[in-house]
């Protein structure tokens, strides 16, 4: 096995012997990653609140007209089922931390 066969690279890189009952164990990860997602880009970016960030961008004083269509329709390409919203997928791997546990958006 597995085993069986770490031993013998080990002794025979070492030019030891092993002694017959030598045992290696494997260390378990404290604090494992893990993995969230996939999620789909138009949900992952509403989740993190891209919706209410382009409104405050929109109905700002020093927006134009005309920038708020771009805001607006670049919105709509990131979002919509149809363009990128759904084509693209998001997924995290992270390990736990206290107050970012799990990952934003997730």
């Amino acid at each position: 096995g597995l085993e069986e066969s770490l031993k013998k690279k080990h002794f025979a890189d070492t030019g030891k012997v092993p002694p017959p009952s030598t045992h290696i164990e494997q260390e378990k990860p404290i604090n494992p990653p893990e993995a969230f997602g996939p999620v789909s880009q138009g949900q992952f970016l509403a989740s993190m609140g891209i919706v209410q960030r382009v409104e405050k961008q929109i109905e700002a004083d020093s927006t134009t007209d005309e920038q708020a269509f771009e805001l607006y329709s670049a919105l709509e390409r990131l979002l919509a089922p149809d363009q990128m919203g759904e084509r693209y997928k998001v997924l995290a791997i992270a390990r736990k931390k206290e107050g970012l546990f799990p990952p934003a958006g997730f």
